[in-house]
C-alpha cells in the first residue's frame, strides 16, 4: 500500500489555511488563525502540500499534438496565431502569480511563527524550489516577466510592476534552488517520498542552466553559460547518485507502473481516491477506455525514429549487400515491416497492428493483440495515426481503473534526464567525448540495446563534436518519448526554425479486398492462427497508406513564437507591462 501524503488533505486543513481574523479582533473560532499556522508544523505542512499540489505539473497529453511526436498543433505548428489569440495548446496563457502569492505568503509569514529553525527552513526550501519552478514556466514562454518575492498589499503597494530582464529572472531562479538545495536532505523518509530533494533542487538547476544556454536564449552561442550548466549538471549527477541514492531504474517500462523507484527524482504523486486522474484511460482505443481518448497516438515520424535492436540507425538490408534501405510502411518486402528487430524501448512506447497489447476487458478472441486496421477497433474514434502508445499505461487495469481510479505518479524529471543534460552540456563544452559516451551507452544498455562486437551499443565511433550533440538531442527523443520534454527541446534549440514545411505522417491499414467482407472476429481469429502473421504473411493480409497530417498547412512556427507575447487583459490590468517584440507593436527584449 503506497503512502502519498502530499496528497492527502483534510479538508478541515486545507479550511484552515486563509488565517481569518474577526472584525473584533479576536479569534475566529471557525477557522485557525494566521499565527498558530505557522507554529504548527502539521499546519505549516499542510499550507505547503496544498502549494504542491498547486504548482507542481500532472499528465498533459498537449505536448506531443505540438511536436513531431503526435497528431495535432493547430495555429502554432501552422503558423497562425494572431496578435490577440497568442495562446494555443503547450504556450496558452501562462500567468499564475496566483499561485506565487501563496507561495511568497508561506516564505514571508512563516518566520513569525514559533517552528524549530530546521523545520522552518525545510518547509521555506522547498517553497523555494517551487516559486522557481513556476517562474522558470513563465520564463521559457515569455523571456522576462515581472518578478514578485513578497505578497503585495493592494492597498499599500505598487501593482503597477514592469518585467524584469531575463537574466534577472535566471538568477533569481538560480538564487532560490541554491537556497532550497542547502536547506533539504538528500534523501526523505519512505512516508515522504515525492518531496523535493537536494538533488531535485541541484538537477532542476542543470535544467534551467541549460535552457539558458540553448539558442532560444542564446543565439550567439555564449559558450561561459554551458560551461555553468554542465557545472550544474554535474554537481546535480554526483549529488543524486551518491547521497541521493538515484540511479537507472534496470527495466525501463517500470518506471511509471513500479513506484519509488531509483529513477525518481522530481514527480507529482496521486492516490486513489484522494487524487486521480484518467490519463491512461486516454491511451486507449475507446471502445476499452469508458469514454476517455486521445491521449498520445504516435505519428509514423515516431514509430520509425527509433532505433534497431543493435542500436544502429532504423532500416534493413533488403540486398544482403550491407547497406541498410529505410523503412517504407507502404512496401511489401522487409522495408515494410518497422516493427521488427527494434529497440526495446519501441516495444514499451508504440503499439501498432498486431501488437501485443493485452489490455483488461479486450474479448478473448483478440488474444491480447491490439489491431488499428480500418475496421479493427470501434469506428466511433479510431486512431488517428495508425498507432497507440502504451507508455504510461497499466494493461491489467480495467476500464473503469484506468478512467475513474488512475493514480500513477507524473514523474517530471528522473535521473535518465539528468544524465541526458549533463550530456548535452558535455558535448557543448567539448573534449568530454568520454563523459558523453558512457551516459549515452549506459542508457543504451538499460535500454536492452545489444553491445555489439566494439561495444558501443550502435553508436558511431569516433564522433565530432556535433556529431556527439546530434547523438544525444537523437538519444532524448527516444528516451524520453511523451514525457513532455521534445516539445520544449525543439522550442530551446530553435529546431522549428529548421522544420519550415516540414509535415508528419500517419499510416491507414487496409484488410485486402479477398477479406474485406469477413467480420472482425472471424477475421481476427483467423489471423491469429497464422504463426508468421508479423512477418512474411502481414501482407498476406494487409496494405497500408501513408498520409500527410499536416496537408494542408504545413509546418511553418514563426520566429516570434520562441517568446509568445502577453495577452491583451494584461495590458489593461497593468499599464505599465510592455509587449514582447515581435507581438502588436511590443517593444520589450525578451533576450535581455
Amino acid at each position: 500500500m503506497k503512502s502519498k501524503h502530499l496528497i492527502a488533505i483534510t479538508a478541515l486543513t486545507l479550511a484552515s489555511l486563509t488565517g481569518c481574523t474577526s472584525v473584533l479582533d479576536k479569534d475566529d473560532l471557525t477557522a485557525v488563525s494566521e499565527k498558530a499556522t505557522w507554529s504548527s508544523e502539521i499546519l505549516a505542512t499542510a499550507f505547503l502540500d496544498k502549494c504542491y499540489k498547486d504548482n507542481l505539473p500532472a499528465f498533459n497529453g498537449d505536448y506531443a499534438k505540438y511536436s513531431d511526436e503526435g497528431n495535432g498543433g493547430g495555429d502554432f505548428i501552422h503558423g497562425r496565431l494572431t496578435a490577440v489569440a497568442t495562446a494555443g495548446g503547450p504556450l496558452e496563457e501562462y500567468w499564475p502569480y496566483d499561485k506565487i502569492y501563496t507561495i511568497n505568503v508561506l516564505l514571508t509569514s512563516i518566520d513569525e511563527g514559533s517552528l524549530p529553525e530546521e523545520t522552518r527552513n525545510r518547509i521555506k526550501a522547498q517553497a523555494l524550489f517551487l516559486r522557481a519552478y513556476q517562474y522558470f514556466e513563465m520564463v521559457k514562454i515569455y523571456g522576462g516577466v515581472p518578478l514578485i518575492l513578497a505578497p503585495q498589499d493592494r492597498h499599500s503597494d505598487d501593482l503597477y510592476v514592469t518585467r524584469n530582464t531575463a537574466k534577472e529572472c535566471i538568477d533569481q531562479i538560480v538564487t532560490d534552488l541554491d537556497a532550497a538545495a542547502a536547506s533539504l536532505p538528500s534523501v526523505w523518509g519512505e512516508n515522504d517520498f515525492g518531496r523535493i530533494t537536494k538533488g531535485a533542487a541541484m538537477a532542476f538547476k542543470g535544467r534551467v542552466l541549460l535552457t539558458y544556454a540553448s539558442k532560444q536564449f542564446n543565439p550567439n552561442n555564449d559558450r561561459t553559460r554551458w560551461q555553468a550548466a554542465y557545472n550544474a549538471c554535474a554537481a546535480a549527477q554526483k549529488e543524486l547518485s551518491d547521497n541521493g541514492q538515484r540511479a537507472l531504474h534496470p527495466i525501463y517500462k517500470e518506471i511509471w507502473s513500479k513506484e519509488t523507484t531509483s529513477e525518481t527524482v522530481l514527480t507529482t504523486r496521486f492516490l486513489d481516491p484522494v487524487r486521480t486522474h484518467n490519463f491512461m484511460a486516454g491511451l486507449r482505443p475507446l471502445e476499452f477506455s469508458v469514454g476517455a481518448v486521445g491521449n498520445h497516438q504516435p505519428t509514423l515520424d515516431m514509430a520509425l525514429a527509433f532505433p534497431m535492436a543493435d542500436g544502429t540507425a532504423p532500416g534493413v538490408d533488403v540486398n544482403g549487400d550491407g547497406v541498410k534501405e529505410a523503412f517504407e510502411p507502404t512496401a511489401t518486402d522487409a522495408t515494410g515491416m518497422f516493427w521488427l528487430n527494434r529497440d526495446p524501448r519501441f516495444y514499451d512506447i508504440i503499439v501498432y497492428n498486431g501488437a501485443e497489447y493485452p489490455l483488461n476487458g479486450m474479448p478473448e478472441w483478440f488474444q491480447g493483440c491490439m489491431y488499428t486496421y480500418k475496421g479493427g477497433e470501434d469506428t466511433h474514434s479510431p486512431t488517428g495515426t495508425g498507432f497507440y502508445s502504451c507508455k504510461f499505461s497499466i494493461p491489467e487495469k480495467t476500464a473503469t481503473e484506468a478512467k475513474d481510479h488512475g493514480d500513477m505518479d507524473w514523474i517530471e524529471m528522473r535521473y535518465a534526464e539528468v544524465l541526458l543534460n549533463l550530456a548535452e552540456c558535455a558535448a557543448e563544452v567539448g573534449n568530454k567525448s568520454d563523459e558523453v559516451y558512457t551516459i549515452l551507452k549506459d542508457i543504451r544498455k538499460r535500454a536492452g540495446i545489444t553491445a555489439n562486437a566494439d561495444g558501443l551499443y550502435g553508436l558511431k565511433a569516433n564522433m565530432s563534436q556535433q556529431e556527439l550533440i546530434d547523438a544525444v538531442l537523437y538519444e532524448r527523443r527516444i528516451e524520453l518519448a511523451y514525457e513532455n520534454k521534445r516539445f520544449w527541446d525543439l522550442l530551446r534549440r530553435k529546431t522549428f526554425t529548421d522544420m519550415q514545411g516540414y509535415s508528419r505522417y500517419r499510416i491507414e491499414i487496409q484488410v485486402k479486398s479477398e477479406y474485406a467482407s469477413m467480420a472482425r472476429r472471424d477475421f481476427i481469429t483467423m489471423i491469429k492462427n497464422d504463426p508468421e502473421l508479423m512477418t512474411k504473411n502481414y501482407f498476406k493480409y494487409f496494405t497500408t497508406q501513408r498520409w500527410k497530417i499536416d496537408e494542408t498547412y504545413q509546418w511553418d512556427v514563426k520566429d516570434n513564437y520562441y517568446f509568445q507575447g502577453l495577452a491583451r487583459k494584461h495590458f489593461e490590468q497593468n499599464p505599465k507591462l510592455q509587449q514582447t517584440i515581435g507581438w502588436e507593436s511590443g517593444d520589450f527584449d525578451p533576450l535581455k
